[in-house]
């Protein structure tokens, strides 16, 4: 979209001078109160309006200097049902409330038939789903007039389903404000002021339900109608569900005070906790197949169940201009959620078999990319891990999480017992500072991962500023480190904390970008300096730390074997020992490295033949939006951030080549990409995917580099389908 300042400066009103100057004499001739009379003298500029907007082009907009396109976007179209929250309110002129509901007959308190039941059930989970997307819990959980007074509901299996739903859904709120990885988007956490039975304990509710479930056993016993039977043993599922997450309820790390626990007492109430999700996974499943057997939403109606709802007796607890129309997800489509968001929550338990930062780090990212979780289950993991402010399970402090992560890495000399720095107390001291003080950073980089995945990239960019510090530190730390070793010792403490901070950075670059893949923010134009960037420097500069620190890590070990001191054999090679350290991450990232090269070549090529569309010289600066992408990387010092002259350097020499030698060179560095992850044994689907989109796009620049398609001058397509980060590239004759 694009302004037309001619025509702005046309349609602007009078100017704020000029509007005073014009103002009724009658306010100079001491009369103030005539100067605020209303003007009844109206004229009709529809025709003229309508003209005017004739003269605007496609995508052009006329805008006024007090209201410009931010205010467009936030204003609400008035008697628009979806908008104004006032016309929703027209509907009905008295909402239906639980009072009124009861004395009209509209709900029953007793003799609930299980078919009743069952709908409305299934109606209270479906709502919660739809809270649990972000809706307002006035206008989805709370919309129950059952709800509203449990305590006053007569039959058993109603009142104690009410008040456990109310207790679960307690439960949800306090794990998703603990975890705080939620935006407003994500989640409404305003209760609008209902208790939700907090007077009542999770122990009590329990017992409700199993005195329920006791009175459902016998009237199965005692009826003879088969339907019946089956309708009760269904609304019997229905309420067992409720007593899973009670009875683990108070095993969530979800209050305020959390107390100090071992990992073993916490990897055996996990367990526990998956044994309870397994039964109501069970439960669930004989739920969705018996959901027709309950009463169904009237066609028409906005209402998820024919009784006990009223969608409107919550409107005026909002806000004037909620701008915000909710629709109750469908019943069917609700409980595969609740299905599937069991299982995540069973996934996402298994961080606590993760003992170092890197493992947990990795595991939420694995997470993100198998299961694509809700909030609940992005929550999960944050309270398991950090169930107190900086002690990771509870029990050990973060910074000695943080040692141990750069011990594992490239073992500094001063992290190592046979090392005299290892209890010099001036090395302790300088080591100890140096994690209290950067702890925040890398808690934020672990609280990150449980965002949204457009969340991540917009923290992810904040979290880059903070790292020229914690590079800086480390650096420090080194110098002060290297100056203490004695001079006769043979390790040397050179840039070990500052190799760790800067493969930290790189991986937060990496993503950074790569998300912007994910979330479709890049123009195809776009794409060449993308995968320029991943490909000349952060990928090779990831494999490069992790080289040093294998390498690193090689000399220590050999400095520290007396055998090997005394004799005279050569300082082992780094190879030798990638059995020992994490060689599946260097494989992978020199994969990454190639496989961004061959992406960066091909681009060249089509860009060499004219195959991909550039904007419009006159409403486009390649420079604006190349220092705009790399925005985030503008204070980094390690690595320093590549200007535009560089790669317009590398751009007019990679573009001096043919289409036919680009298209040859970037099938050259797919086949290397997939024969580097073939050659790791017992490949996860990410690998397996990533080999696929290499052997797909090796196929299409050979064609291409044999002539296929040669003549035609249609754009390229770039298909996501197989992977969320490295497109399947077509080619149309």
């Amino acid at each position: 979209m694009h302004e037309n300042p001619e025509q702005d400066m046309q349609t602007q009103g009078p100017s704020h001078e000029e509007r005073e100057n014009s103002s009724p004499s009658s306010a100079v001739d001491g009369n103030p109160t005539k100067q605020y009379e209303p003007n009844d003298d109206w004229n009709d500029i529809t025709t003229e309006f309508f003209n005017c907007v004739k003269e605007l082009k496609l995508g052009e907009l006329v805008h006024d200097s007090m209201f410009g396109l931010l205010d467009a976007m936030s204003a609400i179209e008035m008697m628009d049902p979806k908008m104004d929250a006032g016309m929703s309110c027209n509907r009905e002129a008295t909402p239906l409330t639980f009072d009124t509901a009861v004395e009209t007959g509209q709900i029953k308190l007793n003799n609930l038939l299980p078919k009743e039941s069952i709908g409305i059930i299934d109606a209270v989970y479906s709502c919660t789903v739809s809270w649990l997307e972000g809706h307002s819990m006035a206008q989805t959980v709370l919309t129950c007039l059952y709800l509203h007074k449990p305590n006053k509901i007569e039959c058993k299996t109603m009142r104690s389903f009410s008040i456990a739903i109310q207790k679960i859904i307690n439960l949800i709120r306090s794990i998703t404000i603990k975890a705080n990885v939620y935006e407003e988007e994500d989640f409404q956490h305003s209760t609008f002021d209902y208790n939700l039975s907090a007077e009542i304990t999770e122990t009590k509710a329990m017992n409700m339900l199993k005195a329920a479930e006791e009175e459902l056993i016998k009237k199965t016993k005692e009826s003879d109608d088969e339907r019946e039977k089956e309708e009760i043993q269904a609304l019997l599922a229905r309420s067992l569900v409720g007593v899973y997450p009670l009875k683990q309820g108070t095993s969530w790390p979800h209050g305020q005070d959390v107390a100090a626990q071992s990992t073993v007492s916490l990897k055996t109430e996990m367990i526990e906790i998956v044994k309870s999700l397994n039964g109501a996974l069970e439960l669930a499943q004989v739920i969705e197949k018996t959901i027709e057997l309950g009463t169904q939403p009237e066609e028409g109606s906005d209402a998820p169940n024919p009784m006990g709802f009223s969608m409107m007796v919550n409107q005026r607890l909002l806000p004037p201009t909620f701008p915000r129309s909710t629709k109750i997800k469908d019943r069917h489509l609700s409980i595969q959620y609740l299905i599937e968001l069991i299982q995540r929550i069973k996934h996402s338990c298994k961080i606590i078999n993760c003992s170092s930062y890197n493992a947990a780090l990795n595991f939420l990212m694995d997470f993100n990319k198998k299961f694509t979780p809700c909030l609940l289950s992005r929550s999960i993991p944050q309270i398991l891990y950090f169930p107190t402010l900086r002690m990771v399970f509870g029990v050990k402090p973060f910074t000695e999480v943080l040692k141990e992560s750069v011990k594992a890495f490239i073992a500094p000399p001063a992290l190592r017992p046979d090392n005299p720095l290892y209890n010099n107390p001036f090395a302790i001291s300088c080591i100890n500072s140096f994690f209290e003080y950067n702890e925040p950073p890398f808690q934020s980089l672990f609280a990150i991962c449980g965002y949204n995945r457009a969340r991540q990239r917009d923290h992810l960019g904040f979290l880059l500023l903070n790292f020229p510090h914690v590079q800086d530190e480390a650096e420090r730390v080194d110098v002060y480190l290297h100056s203490l070793t004695p001079r006769s010792e043979n390790s040397r403490h050179l840039a070990c904390f500052g190799t760790w901070a800067f493969y930290h950075c790189l991986r937060a670059m990496s993503f950074y970008l790569l998300a912007g893949l994910e979330l479709e923010l890049y123009s195809v134009h776009e794409y060449l300096y993308i995968f320029w960037y991943l490909y000349q420097y952060l990928f090779s500069w990831i494999v490069s730390a992790l080289t040093r620190a294998e390498t690193f890590l090689a000399e220590q070990e050999y400095a520290a074997d007396p055998k090997a001191a005394k004799s005279n054999q050569k300082k082992p090679k780094p190879k030798k020992r990638k059995a020992k350290t994490d060689v599946k991450e260097i494989l992978f990232n020199e994969a990454m490295e190639t496989l961004c090269g061959g992406y960066y070549k091909a681009l060249a090529g089509f860009i060499k033949e004219d195959r991909i569309p550039e904007p419009l010289p006159m409403f486009d600066n390649e420079q604006v939006r190349f220092e705009h992408r790399f925005a985030p990387f503008a204070n980094l010092t390690t690595p320093p951030p590549m200007p535009y002259s560089e790669f317009k350097q590398m751009k007019m020499i990679m573009l001096q080549s043919s289409a036919t030698e680009l298209y040859a060179a970037a099938a050259k560095h797919f086949h290397e990409a997939r024969t580097l992850l073939e050659t790791f044994p017992n490949p996860d689907e990410g690998w397996n995917d990533i080999v696929k989109v290499a052997k797909m796009n090796y196929v299409m620049m050979n064609l291409l580099a044999s002539g296929h398609s040669r003549q035609s001058k249609l754009p390229p397509e770039f298909d996501f389908s197989c992977h969320r980060y490295f497109p399947i590239i077509k080619q149309r004759k």
